[in-house]
């Protein structure tokens, strides 16, 4: 009895494992490499960083208030993912933060590692006022939302 007990809580618990892992790559888009629009957006991101910077350097200790983050591309063995992370400050061409994404390809990071991107790595970033509920940035969301509904 108590073997059938246990054979069951572990089969509940692999099928809502599952179910989980399912629900976490519902929201992952695969692009084609080399996607223009994805690039262009890209571009206006990198364009406006200053923006980020700027903020970054007089609210970014407000972590009551704000929220600063950037996407940028992690590379394992040749699979890339295109993932976000908090970022604490930048210093020297480099932005610090904490790794906030969920990785389904690559395992060399995990949600919470310590991150240091570099500034010609960004390929998108916002900023969020928690007070105002308004956020600045995000280029890419409007266009990745439109290619996860299909």
């Amino acid at each position: 009895m108590k073997a059938f007990l246990a054979l069951s809580v572990f089969i509940i618990f692999i099928t809502v494992s599952c179910k989980f892992k399912s629900a976490e790559h519902a929201g992952a888009v695969a692009l084609p490499t080399g996607d223009s629009t994805f690039l262009a957006l890209k571009d206006t991101a990198q364009a406006h960083l200053q923006t980020f910077i700027d903020s970054l350097k007089i609210n970014g200790s407000n972590t009551a208030e704000y929220r600063f983050a950037v996407k940028s591309d992690f590379v394992e063995n040749g699979h890339h993912e295109h993932m976000w992370s908090d970022i604490l400050k930048y210093d020297s061409g480099k932005f610090k933060g904490l790794f906030i994404d969920s990785a389904f390809v690559i395992k060399n990071i995990k949600t919470g590692d310590e991150v240091s991107i570099s500034r010609a790595d960004i390929e998108d970033w916002f900023i969020y006022n928690k007070i105002t509920d308004k956020t600045i940035g995000y280029y890419s969301e409007k266009y990745l939302k439109g290619k996860e509904a299909k």
